[in-house]
Parts: structure tokens; sequence; C-alpha cells
């Protein structure tokens, strides 16, 4: 296509003042903007990968992830990764099902996986992997839903709609389907305006259908969490009558402490990792002489044996030492847990700071939620790391470029016009492949900012990593690009010194260019994104990685038990939403778009669900302390309406001149409307549900003790070589160690 047709009346808007990904040439197709070669070489990109991943998978199948933590053999990574989790959880939920249902978990073909996920029911995840994963499975449905029918409306309706135009002659443009081939007098865009604002209460009214929209409201708890306690009150016995004489009905079950734990829980993973270590020495010291570098530069070996006897020796004392100091230094905070949902809410609504105890209370989240290593640090610090890692991802949000650029840039470096001359077939794929990573490598730069925040519960540090990531991707991926600039500097520099020859950024939005620009990207994340997930190749280059650093080979069994984390919720809430958001903007600009965001969510939809089962282990982010996540992603994806209606807005403003006609002022007055109703009334509150209730809690209380405090390995077993008449294994314990001793033993 030449680039003059790119820009039929738009003004001012060329290509040298709109940012425009310039394809020099297609290989097999010279229609629709490369947007079917992208997809050709997307698809056969997926089944390579499809079918790697499922013999990799089919090889690791007889190994399960939980033999390998419980046993001392030394599985290959594949199992690892790649394995069938037989857990006590996924044991029970199996059981809960017949035999003809739960048959197909030992079937082992190649592709068997993808019906076995399939066949997951709802118990079985809940069962197996938390309700985290429940609830955002849920929020995966109500979008593929919403998608399926914004799908058939744009290729039904608005697609015929736009091949009535005649500004696009030529019908093997990809301009030739969008709104730009009508021309701006046209009765049929009448059609588009009725339809974008249908968007609005169909989106809105599907999502509220999310089982995660009132999961932390209706969470049942009964534990209180007390902050500023003074240290002369850091006493449970205090805590307690302190309660008792403000609420004499109100029965305590159990009061615990927080203490400082910081140094404790890094020495206590040292001290785990030579333990496992030493068992691997002893196991095959009959087979290999084990040796351990000490020192790489220097290239110092020992016996391996005897280093990490001596290692444990030391560590076990230190364990012993640094626990005994942590739990004389409490924190000032502290879990009261009560009888009953009722006394907690009740305790919450009455209660008042005295006169020198201002004690703060709120619910708190659950224990398996907490980050017990973080509770030990200073307000003054989280502030001060909070500005200095904002104000950096602000100076790489102002200059850094947008993928587009990226993109563009990589299209004028020298050795890519040779590498073009070599193999056109990569480096025509190339820019795609890019734009899709550059795209996936922003919410991981944002969740290792988060992390270094040092937040007290994962679900605030997923909630942060969700609403930041988003933020970031749309302003990135879609407002910037669609506005024809390179970064936050560009709009700002544009903002204040636009001159009089500068195309109005809004007619750089509605170029065909961009809609394929998008529809490319959506392709790429929709089959090489998601095989990627499948394959994990971060958490495998994170283990690789760390086996490269081990000293010997018997610290191998502790990096493998190092890497079973919980499923990553802020990063994949953040990727579903940009997608959700970008393809419902260009729905009716672009409605080619729809097929390939729906192909996204149905790929998505299945590759999470395996993971969330197979690969991750169980999270409950969910209570009246935490779990906002999964609300506040529903919430979310009101931008995708407010954006459709400004796109649309702005479109008939430029088409006609930069002037509003009755289509202009219909949706500049909707969007008003529904600014007003998302800001002030949640939308219709008048036309939700009763307000939701805490459920009762009928489960056993949660023990909100670390679970380095826990663990009796640290302090009532020696190792079996210590000589147990030195000083060095000698240990005091403490009042408060008994106290947890019990409560471990217990």
């Amino acid at each position: 296509m030449e680039t003059d047709e790119l820009f039929p009346n738009y003004g001012n808007a060329t290509a040298d003042n709109c940012l425009v990904i310039r394809r020099n040439r297609t290989l097999f197709f010279s229609v629709y903007e490369g947007i079917p070669e992208t997809l050709l070489l997307n698809v056969i990109t997926w089944i390579l990968l499809i079918l790697l991943f499922s013999l990799i998978r089919q090889q690791a199948w007889d190994y399960g992830r939980l033999a390998l933590v419980n046993g001392r053999d030394s599985k290959t990574w594949t199992q690892l990764f790649f394995a069938q989790e037989y857990s006590e959880l996924a044991k029970n939920a199996r059981n809960q099902e017949s035999a003809a249902t739960t048959g197909f978990i030992e079937k082992t073909g190649v592709v068997s996986w993808i019906k076995m996920t399939l066949k997951l029911t709802n118990d079985q995840i809940l069962a197996h992997s938390g309700p985290d994963a429940t609830h955002y499975l849920s929020f995966q449905r109500q979008m593929i839903f919403v998608m399926a029918i914004i799908s058939c409306i744009s290729l039904v309706i608005v697609l015929p709609v736009n091949l009535q135009g005649t500004l696009y002659a030529n019908a093997t443009t990809f301009g030739h389907t969008t709104i730009s081939n009508l021309s701006p007098e046209s009765r049929w865009l009448w059609v588009h305006v009725f339809v974008a604002i249908s968007f609005a209460p169909l989106i809105v009214l599907t999502m509220r259908r999310s089982s995660g929209r009132y999961a932390s409201k209706t969470a049942p708890s009964r534990t209180i969490m007390a902050t500023n306690v003074a240290k002369a009150d850091c006493n449970r016995g205090i805590i307690k009558e302190y309660i008792t004489e403000r609420f004499a009905d109100v029965i305590i079950e159990d009061v615990q402490l927080a203490y400082n734990i910081s140094k404790l829980t890094d020495a206590a993973d040292e001290y785990h990792k030579v333990v496992l270590a030493r068992h691997y020495c002893e196991d095959n010291r009959n087979r290999q002489a084990i040796k351990v570098t000490t020192d790489y530069w220097k290239c110092v070996q020992k016996d391996g044996l005897q280093y990490y006897r001596e290692k444990e020796i030391s560590l076990f004392a230190q364990v012993a030492r640094l626990r005994s100091i942590a739990l004389n230094e409490p924190l000032g905070i502290a879990f009261i847990t009560l009888s009953s949902t009722d006394s907690a809410q009740l305790v919450l609504k009455h209660f008042k700071p005295g006169s020198y105890r201002q004690w703060a209370l709120r619910f708190a989240p659950n224990a398996c939620d907490i980050f017990w290593e973080n509770l030990s640090d200073s307000t003054a610090g989280w502030y001060v790391r909070w500005v200095c890692v904002n104000l950096l991802l602000f100076v790489f949000l102002f200059f850094m470029t947008t993928p587009a650029l990226v993109v563009n840039i990589v299209n004028t470096l020298p050795w890519y016009k040779e590498f073009t001359k070599i193999s056109s077939l990569v480096s025509e794929f190339l820019p795609t492949l890019l734009l899709w990573t550059v795209s996936v490598l922003m919410p991981v730069v944002v969740g290792y900012s988060e992390r270094f925040l040092k937040h007290w519960t994962k679900s605030e540090l997923n909630y942060t990593i969700m609403t930041k990531s988003f933020g970031y991707l749309l302003f990135m991926i879609l407002i910037l690009p669609s506005l024809g600039l390179t970064s936050a500097k560009a709009l700002l520099e544009w903002s204040i010194n636009k001159r009089e020859d500068e195309a109005f950024r809004f007619e750089c939005i509605f170029l065909p260019d961009k809609g394929a620009f998008y529809v490319n990207y959506i392709i790429t994340s929709a089959f090489i994104g998601t095989a990627a997930e499948l394959l994990r190749f971060s958490e495998l280059s994170y283990y690789f990685w760390q086996i490269l650093t081990a000293k010997s080979v018997a610290e191998i069994p502790y990096v493998r038990r190092s890497i079973l984390t919980e499923f990553p919720f802020g990063h994949h809430y953040s990727w579903m939403l940009i997608i959700f958001t970008v393809s419902v903007c260009y729905s009716i600009a672009t409605p080619l778009i729809m097929p390939f965001a729906m192909v996204y969510m149905c790929f998505k939809h299945l590759g999470d669900r395996y993971n969330l089962f197979f690969a991750y282990g169980p999270s409950n982010m969910v209570s009246q302390g935490g779990g906002k996540i999964h609300s506040t992603a529903v919430t979310l994806t009101k931008f995708s309406v407010i954006i459709l209606f400004v796109n649309m807005t702005a479109l008939s403003y430029v088409r006609n001149g930069n002037g509003f006609d009755a289509r202009g002022l219909l949706l500049a007055s909707t969007l008003l409307i529904t600014l007003a109703l998302f800001m002030f009334m949640s939308p219709i509150k008048r036309c939700t549900t009763k307000p939701p209730r805490i459920r009762p809690d009928l489960q056993p209380s949660q023990l909100y003790v670390a679970d380095v405090l826990q663990d009796r390995r640290h302090f009532q077993e020696r190792p079996v070589h210590v000589d147990y008449g030195s000083d060095t294994a000698s240990i005091v314990m403490t009042q408060g160690e008994e106290e947890v001793s019990s409560i471990a033993s217990a």
C-alpha cells in the first residue's frame, strides 16, 4: 500500500508527523497491511511451541512435583516444571468426583492435557488452587462472554457497514474494512454510534457477575490486626485484658504477636539449603565425591559432606540465636482472634483509642497472605523507597520510548537492513515479536520495583502490580502510539509547544495503519504469548541461573523447592486488561481486531487453567484485610468503555472538520453521563443487589505465627553429628520460645 493511501480526508495527518509502523514488504500476501502474513507466522510458531510443550510434558508426566519435594531423588528439570502435582488437595478434589470424571487425569497422550484441563471442575480448582484461582477464572469467563458478543456484533453488523464505503476502492487494503472507508456524511455512521453506546451496559453489567467482585467484602474473618501497639503493651495477657475490659461480651480465642524475623528468615533459608545439601551428600557418598566451590574466582574446592556438616553446625547455632533475639523484639503488631465474625465487627465498629493506647484496628489478612519478614520495615523507610521507585518509573515512562518506536528504530538499524537480505522471513516477523516482548517486560519491571518496596501482604503486592502495570501499559501501548507520539516527554512538548502546522493528534488515531498495528499485536499475544506462558520461559531462565550459581550439585534440591511459587495474578490481570481495552477501543473503527482478541482470551483461559492447577501452588489472598485485586480488576474494565467513547467522539470531531455534528454531540453527552455514573454512582447503586454481608467463619481459626517460628526443626532438632556437650550447639529457650514451641507442637 502506498503511504498516501493511509491519509485520505484527515486534515494535517501525514506519515511524517504521525507515528506509522512501516512494513517494507510482505512475503506471502500483499493485502491487509501484512495481517495474513503475521497470522500465518504466528500460527506456525504457536503449533511448534505447543508441540514442544506437549512432548516435554508427556515425558515428565509420571513424576509429581510433590514427590520431588518430599523425596531426595534427583528429577530432571522437565519433570519439575511439567509434571502433575499429586498433592493432598489434588487427591481430595479427585476423590470428590466419580471414576468416569477423574479417569482422564491418568491419560498420558501428547495433547491429552487439553482435554484434562477443560474437564477440571470449579470444585477441583478451588480445593487444589485456592479461591483466588476460582475468582480469576470467573473473571476470564465473563470477559470471554463479553468479547464473544462484541465479536459477533463487530463482524455481523459493523464490518458489513464499513464495507459499504467507497473511500478505499481497493478491496484488498485494510482501510477498506475500517470506519475510514465511510464518508463523514454517511448515514451509516449512526450504526457505529448506537453500537458503541450499547457496549457500555453490556460490559458493565456482564463483568459485575464475576465472583471476585464482592470476594473481599464477604470473606469471613474473625481476626483483628492491631498496629501501633506500644512496646510496653506487647504482651498477650495485657492485650487480651484490655479488649475484654472494653467489650465484656466478647470471647477472645487467641492473641499472637508479630516479631522482627527479617534476619531469622534469611538464616533459616540458608540453614534449610545446607541441610538438604548435606542429605544429598550422604545419599550419594558411595556414588561420587561431591566437591563444593567455595570461591569461584580462586577455584577453591572442598569436600562437600564435610563442608555442609560444618556449615550446618554454625547455621544451627545462628538460627537459634536469631530466633531468641526475634522473640524478644515484638513489632507492636498483634493479631486478636475472636469467637465469631460478629464479635470482630462489633469491636471494630465501637473501638476508640484510649487516652494512652493509640491502637489502630482493622480486619487481619489471611495468615498465608502476610509477608512476615516485611512487617519489621519502618514506615519512614517504606515511604523513602516508594518515592525513589516511583520517581525512577516516572523517568522511565517520561523519557523512554514506546514499543512502536522501538520497532521503527530496529527497522532503521544498519545490521537489520543487512539481516533482511539474509532472511526475509525472520526479519518481517521480528518487529511484531519485538513489540510483544517489550509489552510483556513492562509489568515485569513494575513487579520487581514493587517487591523492593516490601509490601506487608501478597494481596497488596499483586494489587499494586496490576494497577501500575495496567496504567503503564495503557499509556505506552494504547494512548501514546494512537496519538502518534513516542513518549510522555513528546506528549508534554506537543501539549505546551503545539505549532500551527502540526497535525492535530487525534487525527493520527484513525489511520488504518493504527488498526493493523494493534491487530498484529493482538495476534502475536494470542498465539506466541499464550504458548510462552505454558512453557514459562522466565521461570526456566531463573531456574537455570540458580543452577549455574549453585556451589555444588548438592544444592540443586533446594533450588528446585525455591522455584515452587504462587501464580502472579497482578501480571496476568494487567496483560488481560490491556488486551481487552485495546480490542474494545478499536472494535468499531477496526472490527477485524475482535476475532483475534477472542482467540487470545480462549487460549489464555485454557493456559491459565492448566498452570493454576498443575504448575503453581495454592493462593488465598481473599480476606477482609486484602484481596482487592479481583474487585478492582472488574472496575478497570470500565476504562475500555470510557476510551471507546473518547475514541468515537474524537473521530466524529475530526472527520467533521474539527466540529461536532448530531452524532458527535450524542457521543459527547454519552461520555459525560458515563463518567458521572462511574464516578458517583458506581455505576448505578439503585440497580445493585443488596449490600454484601460478611459470611460467618465456620472454619478453625488461623494461626498467626510466621512459618519460620512454627518450624520445630529450627529449635528442637539438633544435627545428628553435633556434639551435644559443645557450647556451639547449646540453646537457651526463652519464655517466648516456649510459647511458640507449644503452638507448633499443637
